[in-house]
């Protein structure tokens, strides 16, 4: 599949009315992420979906250019040059008001914040504490624009400077079950808002370990899959009971409080680190840290980070329709009421570069990617290939 834009120039507007980031069209996304050759294929892989489904991706990097094309883009992971941050999420912020928030404090986040204000042509606006990306969300309810934030922060910022400098109605603080908020939950659309629950993960597991008990068939390695599943699931169980973080609960009564449906879902599987005072979650599977998009037709389109589990632990296809499981499976399965499977996207590079991504790097493809809603930027203009 052939991208065919290079460099991008923009002309002034005036930006129409912001819909939030709950799943609304996408224009584009913009990714940073090239301090490693396997990571090049997840930006190829995202930039096929975008050209299926209807966004384009784009890729900063310190050459004062903003690229389209694979071709130009591949070969800054073939030689050594100083890059951003790969997690491009939590760099900026564009907020509803058509501004770009950035901090200082690292000279290519303010390269980055700057070229995001050229391809959006919104304004940016440098403050001392921003909050990272991936730790809020902006929403839609009644018309109004509400943002979702990370409880933590509100350790640093209070709830009236948020509303202003974000440009809200309101600002909901979410009790924080992990590092960020898009770890956890992700909203969709009508006030529906993913949730990762952790009971549905084990009652899954435990129902596909019923499910190789009750099979006969002796030719496919069925043991071990159940004793791979048995010890995963025996770890997990215990890192969910002992741990220290907000429970599923308390997030969905914040929800509700607010006039927001949860909806939970078998989304992640973790390990935390030994001697924490607070739970610092690894994770090898994480489907909640998710790019989400709305197609013309008002399909919603799911884009998620592919895990190895399955690999790893042997369940083919075959295996998977025999038993009735997988670890895809059991999460689409979750979502299916709201999007349809077509539309359900499991990025992973090269080898699996973003299972490595999340687990020793600590996020995803919703991290690695600064979402440009399509309401702020219909004026983007691509040059031509130079």
């Amino acid at each position: 599949m052939t991208i065919r834009i290079d460099k991008t120039n923009t002309t002034s507007y005036r930006p129409p009315a912001f819909k939030g980031y709950d799943a609304r069209p996408l224009k584009a996304v913009v990714m940073s992420i090239n301090d490693e050759p396997k990571s090049f294929n997840i930006i190829k892989q995202m930039a096929q979906i975008g050209e299926r489904e209807g966004f384009k991706v784009f890729f900063i990097n310190q050459s004062k250019n903003l690229y389209t094309n694979l071709d130009n883009i591949k070969k800054f992971f073939k030689i050594c040059i100083p890059d951003f941050s790969k997690w491009a999420q939590d760099i900026a912020v564009i907020t509803p008001s058509n501004e770009v928030l950035y901090c200082d404090m690292i000279q290519e986040d303010t390269c980055f914040a700057k070229k995001l204000s050229t391809l959006t042509n919104a304004k940016p606006l440098n403050y001392d504490r921003t909050i990272d990306g991936g730790n809020l969300f902006f929403t839609k309810n009644d018309g109004k624009n509400e943002l979702f934030v990370g409880a933590e922060e509100l350790q640093k910022n209070d709830i009236e400077t948020l509303k202003q400098r974000y440009n809200v109605s309101k600002v909901i603080p979410i009790p924080q079950a992990d590092f960020h908020l898009d770890m956890f939950i992700r909203p969709l659309n009508n006030k529906q808002i993913l949730v990762a629950d952790d009971r549905l993960t084990i009652q899954a597991i435990n129902q596909a370990i019923a499910n190789l008990h009750k099979c006969k068939d002796k030719t496919s390695n069925f043991d071990k899959i159940k004793s791979n599943l048995k010890t995963l699931l025996k770890n997990f169980k215990n890192d969910v009971k002992y741990g220290m973080n907000p429970r599923v609960e308390e997030i969905a009564a914040v929800l509700r409080e607010n006039d927001y449906e949860p909806i939970f879902v078998p989304g992640r599987l973790y390990y935390t680190v030994p001697g924490c005072s607070k739970d610092d979650l690894v994770h090898y599977l994480n489907y909640m840290n998710a790019v989400v998009h709305q197609k013309k037709n008002g399909e919603m389109v799911f884009i998620t980070n592919k895990s190895k589990l399955n690999e790893d632990y042997g369940i083919t296809p075959e295996i998977s329709e025999k038993i009735g499981f997988d670890f895809e499976k059991m999460f689409i399965k979750s979502i299916e009421p709201y999007i349809k499977k077509e539309n359900i996207y499991f990025i992973e590079g090269t080898h699996n570069q973003i299972s490595e991504l999340l687990e020793k790097g600590g996020g995803g493809i919703h991290c690695l990617c600064n979402e440009i809603p399509a309401e702020i930027s219909q004026q983007i203009k691509p040059s031509p290939i130079l």
